[in-house]
């Protein structure tokens, strides 16, 4: 757990996806390339020996050189990409947090903010992406100059030995010997210079090598699928100590989490374990699941040290509901199934296959394409049906049943991305329903229950309280209704545990436990609360709901507030942003377009491009040169010729060869950083153009054709770089071969024709060999580019949602799905390497061709007297180095067809455009790119952060806004069936409180949407602040508005960093602002007590802050844009009552400046409102103050917990004047005298359901 949540999710799809390809690209073709280039090279080396040992011995000397050059060069390559991955691994976390919160992001307008932080991540990179590409071009072009170098030494002593042996009447070596040693070597030589440029593809390879197997490698301390340790089999039945424990985490060593806590669990009794937020409860349930050891101390079960026992074994006898229930994009039949798999039960450990292979969401299908449940088990094994029963069974003890069998698919329902297609409150119960269905011997519950409403509640609580009777449960609740029934209550503060005992025993106490209790207390509503607005308290008859209550729970105050559920993220799938919620059409890019496009983006690098390109030709031209040179130093060694003359063309031929080697070194020093350098320049403004792009997307568009975070942040992590190698060095290598072939041919029909046109057919049929082998793996590529990215999402959101990965043991079945996502990929593979490989051959075996009809044909018109000698030897490397470039150059073949599809696919996404654009544009049909969008994007200059346009700071009045709804309609486009919102209409006045209550699945959350415009109705208006923005282009109108979502999130970076980002798009936030907005917010303590206070790190997600502190950060977040229209989801919904209470009177503060709109479940949140709106079936059913409510609505009222009339006679911080007398709708009465004794008022006279109750009570 300590290595997983140290890695940024970045680092995660940076490994899955560049590392391993990274991999691909340096053991493919390549491999086979090098292996036989080195074959080549050894061979001419012992053959140089046997015919002329002194040349021979000379040469060998290149050999240390190559080898040292490699080395040193890829030491420093691998060392500058370790330093490049790391940034990109940090840019790419911020990417991938971005596309999994993009309402908050849209909510806040943060694209810019995030696109920032992106970018400085990628420009961190460039020194050593500069570094890295002129290593690799000094190292290319020193082997060049050896190997030219080489061959001028080598023609050099050879015309010297022929020299000699001319002189002394050819005693000595023969010139066949010279000549054959000089041609195997010169040929080796080129050889090896074609292998030179996949020299940084190779050390690129052998480090990401490293980084993946260093993880592939490493022992976990703590390994879930191990087989070692105890395995014991009385769980339920011992009591669990928590024996002096010290915990710090890992991330922040030096911040003391638990202090010496000390506690013992009763076996088969309920725990309830309170406290303050950040006080260490949290950790308590990490240590419990062992997914981390404490520093020092011990935590044992009867007696026996949980670092004994086998981790998968404990964890199986565990139900773990989290506090963020955490759930997998697979069905809600597989999601509860998962809690079978590991399950300590001998019954289920049988079904355990049947989870693991596909059985479940082949099932799933059937019942998808029309089938009844019963009808889709049939031909699966009795086990399945077994494991549909036992899911079925957890479900309705859960309370998810009912709402699951009203989904049109039932259980075969997909749940989305970390369950989005489901609200809050759904999801905790499906999380409910995994932890129950494998009937644990533990159970560990923490806020189980805080996103439901009260029957939902009550009725999980029974069921709960039975379920103790058999088992030990732990739970952790902020809500004093949900710990004030366990046997046990342990009260934790500061890491330490204050107090424990029952809950009348604490109260008695008057301790930590009982402020508590008396915090909670001051929640509820109070006389002067239930009285209208316009009302006096004098002599005033109030109206409430008088319920049954329990005596002991009046006298302390304790009781259940909630009325609904529902969550921002989670009601809202991602659906249409048009009235019309049509589907997106896809769009067919023609490959000129493309080109063009391509050739737009790269057009501000075209100066080193042309550079590069220039030294490419040089190079590719050097070829040719090399093959004159040779053809004539051949016939300058004739023996015919005197020693003086034969020692002068040596000399002559020597040093331009040594020219050469010097133009080579030159070419591709310079070539090889131009290339470099403009490759690390293109693949910046891709990566960033894509990111802008991804987070201007609608929510609509991010939900339609299975896109994710973890498939989109491909187009930065694989697309990019694909695209940018091939504008690269990869370009310059094509464009050399090229105008090798080209001069190659041209010199060669120029100086012997005859020869030339009968080896020229061969070049035709090498052409098409690389071209089938190109199509073949350009087809096979794009076909499962997008299998090959779901498996990616597979992986990722496995380690995004590790815990309950841990928790659960589905390390395995993760692994599975992973594998069973790639299999089909996998067969097709094999096909594609054989069919593709099989042209590939061919395209190599013509080289040999070539030499067989070169050296017969040739011969022939040698001998014939058409041609000399000369002539000869100049055609024939000429073809030969052409032929074998073209080879070369089809070794390349996947990285060209890797690049095709990129380039479409980023062309594709940059030139999508969002709903604003659309409507600028006056049609949400047309797909095309306008030319000016086109030049607008592909700009060729750099792409900064800073030059987009930024907003100035907003003037406002000082006050809040109104917004009103006006007969919404709203359906989402994947469910088309359900209309969410049926002609809604609010009136929320400037400055007011308001609060939305209703059922789950009424609309609430969705109302939240259209305020904020993540969507557009299919009829009817959303005005903020007198403006229509239903039909308003842009997204100014947010500036005003700021939400806290209930599913709180951080982003990689600084704590300032990230309530930074709530400021308001063109204002950075001064330190103290940002200071003043977590001191409302309460979190202003907290964070000055860390080490770097507000330059604290936080991880992704922020998982080293407990849940209450990152809700306390997200308030501030959204209070430090100064906002004039406040959205609250639950805000306060993982807080401590002290907290809580708090925070409502910092909302106070905001009265008159700031309208609120709060969505939330406990009523002591919005009894004050000043307008409450009940809203059921996409309407509203009723509006008016919670009084009113009271009097009139009959659903509002049955939402009220049956303890609450009591509580409100108690009322607390104002005096009673006058006697008050009150009736409610069924008769009860109640006469409150004004006289105050003990903190409560008297009751003169009371009837309640028929009973006369006299004077004297309290």
């Amino acid at each position: 757990m300590n290595f997983i949540e140290s890695l940024p999710s970045g680092d995660v799809i940076s490994r899955l996806v560049s590392d391993i390809e990274t991999v691909q690209m340096g053991t493919s073709e390549k491999v086979g390339l090098v292996i036989s280039t080195i074959s080549y090279f050894v061979t001419a080396y012992i053959v140089a020996f046997i015919k002329a040992p002194k040349i021979a011995g000379m040469l060998v000397s290149v050999v240390p050189c190559f080898l040292l050059m490699s080395l040193v060069g890829g030491h420093f390559i691998k060392k500058y990409a370790s330093r490049i991955t790391a940034n990109i691994n940090a840019a790419t976390s911020i990417a991938s947090s971005s596309l999994s919160h993009l309402t908050l992001v849209h909510a806040f307008n943060a694209n810019d903010r995030l696109e920032q932080r992106f970018a400085t991540y990628l420009s961190r990179s460039s020194m050593d992406a500069l570094k890295k590409a002129g290593t690799h071009a000094t190292q290319l072009g020193f082997l060049y100059f050896v190997a030219y170098s080489a061959n001028a030494l080598a023609f050099w002593e050879g015309s010297q030995m022929i020299s000699n042996s001319v002189a002394h009447d050819n005693s000595g070596i023969s010139v066949g010997a010279v000549y054959t040693v000089i041609f195997v070597l010169i040929d080796a030589s080129f050889i090896l210079s074609q292998v030179a440029p996949f020299i940084h593809v190779f050390a690129s390879a052998a480090g990401a090598s490293e980084r993946l197997l260093a993880v592939i490698n490493r022992r976990s301390a703590i390994d879930g699928t191990a087989d070692d340790g105890d395995k014991m089999t009385a769980f339920g039945e011992e009591n669990i100590e928590f024996n002096d424990v010290h915990f710090s985490y890992p991330a922040r060593p030096d911040v003391p989490v638990l202090r010496g806590m000390s506690f013992v669990i009763p076996p088969r009794k309920h725990t309830a374990i309170v406290g303050p937020s950040g006080g260490g409860k949290s950790t308590v349930v990490s240590l419990l699941e062992r997914f981390y050891d404490p520093a020092s101390g011990d935590v044992t079960i009867g007696g026996k040290s949980f670092r004994d026992l086998n981790v998968r074994h404990l964890r199986g006898n565990i139900g773990f509901v989290q506090q963020e229930p955490a759930l997998l994009d697979r069905t809600i039949l597989e999601n509860i199934a998962y809690g079978l798999v590991a399950s300590s039960a001998e019954k289920h450990q049988r079904l355990a296959p049947f989870i693991l292979d596909e059985s479940l969401s082949e099932l799933a299908v059937k019942i998808r394409e029309g089938m009844s449940e019963n009808d889709a088990l049939t031909g699966f094994d009795s086990c399945v049906a077994e494991i549909v029963e036992l899911v079925r069974e957890a479900a309705a003890s859960a309370n998810a049943l009912n709402f699951i069998d009203a989904l049109p698919h039932g259980f075969a329902t997909h749940v989305g991305t970390a369950g989005n297609q489901l609200s809050g409150g759904q999801k905790q119960r499906i999380a409910l329903a995994r932890a129950l269905v494998r009937e644990p011997c533990i159970l560990i519950l923490d806020e189980a229950t805080a996103a439901l409403d009260s029957t939902s509640e009550q009725l999980i609580q029974a069921a709960l309280a039975k379920v103790s009777e058999t088992v030990t449960t732990v739970s952790i609740a902020h809500r004093l209704a949900t710990a004030k029934n366990a046997h046990k209550i342990v009260v934790v503060q500061t890491g330490r545990v204050a107090e424990e005992g029952s809950h009348a025993e604490l109260v008695a106490q008057g301790g930590v436990y009982a402020e508590m209790v008396r915090l909670q207390n001051l929640g509820k509503l109070s006389v002067e609360d239930l009285k209208s607005p316009h009302d006096m308290i004098t002599t005033s008859s109030l109206h409430e709901s008088v319920q049954p209550t329990d005596e002991k729970e009046a006298l302390v105050g304790i009781g259940g507030s909630d009325i609904t559920e529902d969550t921002v993220c989670g009601e809202v799938p991602s659906g249409s942003t048009d009235g019309d919620g049509s589907k997106e059409k896809k769009r067919k890019r023609s490959g000129w377009f493309t080109v063009k496009y391509t050739f737009s983006l790269v057009r501000a690098n075209l100066p080193l491009i042309c550079l590069g390109l220039c030294m490419s030709v040089i190079i590719g031209g050097s070829y040719s040169a090399e093959a004159i040179v040779f053809g004539h130093t051949v016939g300058s060694l004739s023996p015919c010729r005197s020693s003086d003359a034969i020692s002068d063309s040596g000399n002559l031929y020597g040093l331009l060869f040594f020219i050469l080697a010097l133009v080579e070194l030159t070419a591709n020093v310079v070539g090889g950083c131009a290339f470099g350098w403009a490759a690390d320049k293109i693949l910046y403004r891709l990566r960033v153009l894509s990111l802008r792009s991804l987070l201007s997307q609608t929510i609509q568009w991010h939900g339609m054709e299975d896109r994710t975070p973890g498939t989109l942040i491909t187009y930065i992590t694989g697309d990019a770089a694909s695209l940018s190698g091939i504008t690269g060095s990869t370009i310059g290598l094509l464009l050399a071969t090229a105008v090798n072939l080209v001069a190659g041919l041209v010199i060669s029909f120029a100086i012997a024709w005859k020869i030339t046109i009968v080896l020229f057919p061969t070049i035709p049929v090498l052409l098409i060999a690389g071209m089938m082998k190109l199509r073949v793996q350009a087809k096979f590529t794009e076909r499962h580019q997008k299998a090959f990215a779901k498996a990616t999402a597979i992986t990722v959101e496995a380690v995004d949602n590790i815990r309950a990965v841990a928790a659960f043991s589905l390390e395995k079945q993760s692994q599975e799905v992973f594998v069973r996502a790639l299999r089909r990929p996998y067969r097709d593979t094999m096909k594609a390497i054989a069919h593709g490989n099989a042209w590939l051959a061919l395209a190599f075996s013509i080289s040999n061709l070539v030499y067989a009809l070169a050296y017969w044909w040739g011969s022939k018109q040698v001998a014939s007297g058409l041609y000399s000698q000369t002539q000869f030897f100049i055609v024939l490397p000429c073809l030969l180095f052409s032929t074998q470039s073209c080879g070369q150059m089809f070794a390349l073949a996947p990285d060209i067809s890797k690049a095709r599809l990129a380039s479409s696919n980023i062309v594709d996404l940059l030139t999508t455009r969002s709903a604003e654009e659309e409507l600028a544009q006056g049609s949400t049909q047309s797909m095309q790119p306008s030319s000016s969008l086109l030049e607008e994007k592909a700009a060729a200059q750099d792409v900064e952060a800073a030059e987009k346009p930024r907003r100035g700071v907003r003037q406002t009045n000082g006050n809040g806004i109104g917004a009103q709804l006006r007969g919404v309609h709203f359906t989402y486009p994947n469910r088309p069936e359900r209309p969410i919102l049926k002609g809604l209409t609010l009136d929320i006045k400037p400055g007011q409180f308001c609060a939305l209550v209703g059922p789950s699945g009424s609309g609430k959350s969705t109302t939240f949407a259209m305020l904020e415009r993540f969507y557009r109705p299919a009829a009817g208006s959303v005005i903020i602040d007198g403006v229509d923005v239903t039909r308003q282009l842009g997204t100014e109108f947010r500036d005003d508005i700021a939400l806290v979502p209930q599913e709180n999130v951080l982003f990689e970076g600084t704590v300032a960093f990230n309530i930074g980002l709530g400021a308001c798009p063109g204002h950075e936030p001064t330190q103290q602002e940002i200071e003043a907005a977590c001191r409302m917010a309460h979190i202003h303590d907290v964070i000055m007590a860390l080490p770097d206070g507000y330059q604290t790190m936080c991880s992704h997600d922020g998982k080293q802050f407990s849940g209450g502190q990152r809700q306390h950060l997200s308030i501030a977040r959204a209070l430090v844009r100064k906002p004039r229209l406040l959205l609250l989801d639950e805000s306060t919904s993982a807080l401590d009552v002290e907290s809580e209470k708090k925070i409502q009177e910092a909302l106070t503060t905001l009265a008159g400046r700031t309208t609120i709109v709060a969505i939330a479940h406990r009523l002591n949140t919005i009894h004050r409102a000043d307008q409450i709106y009940l809203i059921e079936e996409g309407r509203c059913a009723e509006q008016g103050t919670h009084q009113e409510l009271i009097q009139r609505s009959e659903t509002y009222r049955t939402k009220l917990p049956s303890r609450w009339l009591p509580e409100a006679l108690r009322p607390d911080g104002f005096r009673i004047s006058h006697t008050i007398n009150t009736t409610d709708t069924g008769g009860n009465t109640a006469q409150i005298l004004p006289d105050w004794e003990g903190g409560q008022y008297r009751i003169r006279k009371a009837s309640y359901r028929g009973c006369l109750i006299q004077g004297g009570h309290n």
